[in-house]
């Protein structure tokens, strides 16, 4: 599948997540918007090789995992399994280098960027304005690279500090 290829497919996705969001197609939305995360995060604007894909992809699930093990309190099982996920997550950094680890990250902050724009809407339907601005917000989160992602995360960790 080309780029070309795979961003009209997320394109697809994406509207079609949109209008059932807004009630003008068939069901809840909550499978179409499973498709847009999908694909949007299957759209990176890069071509990667079959093995580099899959070592982004099991990065991004690592993170995930990561992220849902360290969660305050649980039991000495559940820190034991969040020590061992995070010493894959390592392994498989060191394996794929930065590139690959930039890459996993930025399509771990896309995904749940994604998320919560849908979860918006998830109660009622969307109006045309709501549409038009969810679209325009999809279009933005596509096009941001790591660095953008680099420097608001700077920029807002500084504005934390001084505030703080």
């Amino acid at each position: 599948m080309s780029e070309h290829d795979g961003a009209a497919a997320a394109q697809a996705a994406l509207k079609k997540a949109v209008e059932q969001l807004s009630g003008d197609g068939p069901g809840d939305g909550s499978e179409a918007v499973q498709e847009a995360v999908q694909a949007l995060a299957d759209g990176s604007g890069k071509a990667w090789t079959p093995e580099q894909e899959t070592q982004i992809r099991a990065m991004v699930e690592q993170i995930r995992k990561l992220r849902d093990l360290n969660r305050p309190g649980g039991s000495w099982w559940r820190r034991r399994r969040e020590w061992r996920a995070r010493e894959r997550l390592v392994d498989m950094m060191e394996a794929g280098g930065p590139e690959l680890l930039n890459e996993a990250e930025l399509r771990t902050w896309k995904s749940h960027a994604m998320v919560e724009l849908f979860l918006k809407f998830m109660d009622t339907a969307m109006k045309q304005d709501d549409m038009v601005e969810t679209l325009a917000r999809i279009e933005a989160l596509n096009a941001v690279t790591y660095e953008d992602y680099q420097q608001a995360k700077k920029a807002l960790a500084e504005e934390k500090a001084a505030a703080g």
